[in-house]
C-alpha cells in the first residue's frame, strides 16, 4: 500500500494528447467521369502530429494497400484510423484510381497531436476525375446541415444567400431542401424556403457552361443561411424594441436611457427618444343626423374637419349606442355611417397627434462591466430650448443591429519562425479564413495560432459576422423642463 498520495503532493504528472476524427458529409462525387487521377492532400503535419486516412465508398470502408484500394474490416474509431490508416504519402502516390469511377468517396481523416504540439495538423483532400465526352452540365450537392440542437424547438429559415462568380456565359443555380422528421422536401428554389421550418438544410448546385474552351466557368464561392433558433422572436440583421407611448402630464426636456446586455464585439445598440405634444381629445361630439341611408359626415366642429384622428380610438354612437357598422377615412376626417332615419350620431375619438420624430440618444457609458460578465450601456438626450412646446408624451425605441463584413488580404505581421498569436480585429467564421501559414484559430478568444517561415509576411483573410445581441434589462428616466 502507498504510504504517500503521489497526486497530492505534484510528484506524478497527467498527459494530454489531441485527437480527433473527421467523417466527410460531403462526397468526392465522380458520377458521370470517365477516369479518375490522384488525390491531392494539402495541409501540414508538424512535428508530434499524424494523419491518417481511410475512405468510404459504397457503404464500406478501403484503404491503400501496394497502391490498390483494398477493402479494410477493422474499427473505424479515431485510435483504429490512426493505427491502421494511409498517410497522406500513400494515399497521393496512387496516380490511377479509376476503380471508383462513378462512385461518392467519403474521406475518413484521423488526427493526432501530442501534448508537446505548438501546431495543430491540417488536411484538405481533392480528386482529379475526367470525362472523354463533351459535359455542358454539372450538378453537385453539398453535405446535410443539421439545423435544430436536441433541446431546441424547431428551427425558422430567414434568408439564404449565394454568393457565385462566373466567365462568358456561365450559369450558376443553388436549390435548396430541407428536412422535418425523417422527411426531405424536394428541392426547390431558395426564396421558396424562406420563411420554412428546417431541422436540416441541403443545398445542390449545377453549373452551365456553353463551350468547354475554357472561355466558360463557374465557381460557387459561399452560402449564408439565416435562421432563428426556433425560441427567437426576431432574426436577422436588425431589431428593434419600443416601449409603450406615455403621457407624463409635465413638459420633458431630458431623457436616459441603461440597457443590461452581454458584452458586444462588432454588433451595435442604438437607443432613439419621440417626444410629442398631447392629443386632443373629442367626447360624444354631434356630427350629425342619420337619415336612414349611407350618410356622411365630417369629424369636427362647424364642418372643418379634425386633423391627425388616431383610428384607434374612433368610436360611434347613434342615440347614446355603440354603433359597428361604419366607415371613416382619416385623410379627409369623415365618417360614413348607415343608421335609422332621425338617430342622433356622435363620435369620440383623439385628434391632433403629433408624428413620430425619432432622436438618436448619445451615448454616454459604453459597456461598463459588472461581476456576472455583463455590462451596462448608458444612453441620453436633451430638447434644445428652441424645440420645447409641451412635449409631454414620450416613448423609446431600442435598435439592435447585427454587422458583418469581410476582410480581404489583412496584414497580421512578419513571421518570425516560431509559434505566434495574433488576436483579430472581428469575430472571423472559422471556415472562411484563408491564411498564408499554418494556423489553428479559437473562436471564443479570436486568437489565431499561426507558424510561417522567418520574415515572411503574414496575410489573412475572412468573413465575420457581430454576435447576437442578449438584453438582460433596460430602464427609461425622464426630467420635466423646469
Amino acid at each position: 500500500m502507498l504510504q504517500y498520495n503521489t497526486m497530492r503532493f505534484g510528484t506524478d504528472e497527467f498527459v494530454f494528447d489531441r485527437q480527433g476524427l473527421l467523417t466527410s458529409k460531403v462526397a468526392l462525387d465522380t458520377t458521370g467521369q470517365t477516369s479518375v487521377g490522384a488525390f491531392t492532400i494539402t495541409g501540414s503535419e508538424p512535428n508530434g502530429t499524424k494523419r491518417r486516412f481511410l475512405f468510404k465508398v459504397d457503404n464500406k470502408i478501403w484503404k491503400f494497400v501496394e497502391g490498390a484500394p483494398v477493402e479494410y474490416t477493422g474499427g473505424t474509431d479515431v485510435d483504429s484510423v490512426l493505427a491502421n490508416g494511409n498517410t497522406a504519402a500513400e494515399v497521393t502516390a496512387v496516380a490511377d484510381n479509376s476503380a471508383w469511377v462513378n462512385k461518392k468517396i467519403y474521406p475518413i481523416i484521423a488526427l493526432y497531436a501530442d501534448v508537446d504540439a505548438t501546431v495543430m495538423p491540417t488536411a484538405k483532400i481533392s480528386l482529379a476525375a475526367m470525362s472523354s465526352s463533351a459535359t455542358f452540365e454539372y450538378s453537385v450537392e453539398t453535405a446535410e446541415y443539421e439545423l435544430k440542437e436536441a433541446s431546441q424547438a424547431t428551427p425558422r429559415i430567414v434568408s439564404v444567400d449565394v454568393t457565385s462568380e462566373t466567365t462568358g456565359s456561365a450559369m450558376v443555380y443553388t436549390t435548396a431542401r430541407v428536412k422535418n422528421g425523417d422527411t426531405w422536401s424536394d428541392y426547390t428554389s431558395l426564396a421558396a424556403i424562406s420563411g420554412k421550418e428546417a431541422e436540416a438544410i441541403q443545398f445542390k448546385t449545377r453549373f452551365t457552361v456553353t463551350t468547354l474552351d475554357g472561355t466558360d466557368s463557374g465557381k460557387l464561392t459561399k452560402i449564408v443561411i439565416r435562421y432563428t433558433m426556433g425560441e427567437a422572436v426576431v432574426s436577422g440583421d436588425n431589431a428593434e424594441i419600443f416601449s409603450v407611448i406615455q403621457d407624463y402630464e409635465l413638459p420633458l426636456g431630458t431623457c436616459s436611457v441603461t440597457i443590461r446586455h452581454d458584452r458586444l464585439t462588432d454588433s451595435v445598440i442604438k437607443a432613439y427618444v419621440n417626444l410629442m405634444k398631447p392629443s386632443k381629445s373629442r367626447v360624444f361630439l354631434p356630427i350629425g343626423v342619420a337619415t336612414g341611408t349611407a350618410d356622411t359626415f365630417v369629424l369636427g366642429e362647424n364642418g372643418v374637419g379634425d386633423t391627425n384622428i388616431d383610428q384607434n380610438t374612433l368610436k360611434v354612437f347613434g342615440n347614446g349606442a355603440p354603433v359597428a357598422n361604419f366607415s371613416y377615412n382619416t385623410e379627409t376626417s369623415e365618417l360614413t355611417v348607415t343608421a335609422d332615419a332621425g338617430t342622433a350620431i356622435t363620435a369620440s375619438y383623439t385628434y391632433d397627434r403629433d408624428q413620430e420624430f425619432w432622436r438618436e440618444m448619445s451615448k454616454d457609458v459604453n459597456q461598463q462591466p459588472y461581476n456576472d460578465g455583463t455590462v451596462l450601456t448608458r444612453f441620453s438626450y436633451s430638447l434644445p430650448e428652441e424645440e420645447q412646446f409641451g412635449q409631454t408624451v414620450s416613448n423609446i425605441r431600442l435598435q439592435l443591429y447585427r454587422t458583418q463584413g469581410t476582410v480581404t488580404n489583412a496584414i497580421l505581421g512578419t513571421a518570425n519562425g516560431m509559434t505566434q498569436q495574433f488576436v483579430l480585429k472581428h469575430a472571423a467564421k472559422a471556415d472562411t479564413i484563408i491564411c498564408n501559414a499554418a494556423w489553428s484559430y479559437n473562436e471564443n478568444s479570436q486568437i489565431l495560432t499561426c507558424v510561417a517561415p522567418k520574415d515572411t509576411e503574414i496575410t489573412i483573410s475572412y468573413d465575420w459576422i457581430g454576435e447576437s445581441h442578449t438584453v438582460h434589462s433596460w430602464a427609461a428616466g425622464w426630467s420635466p423642463v423646469l
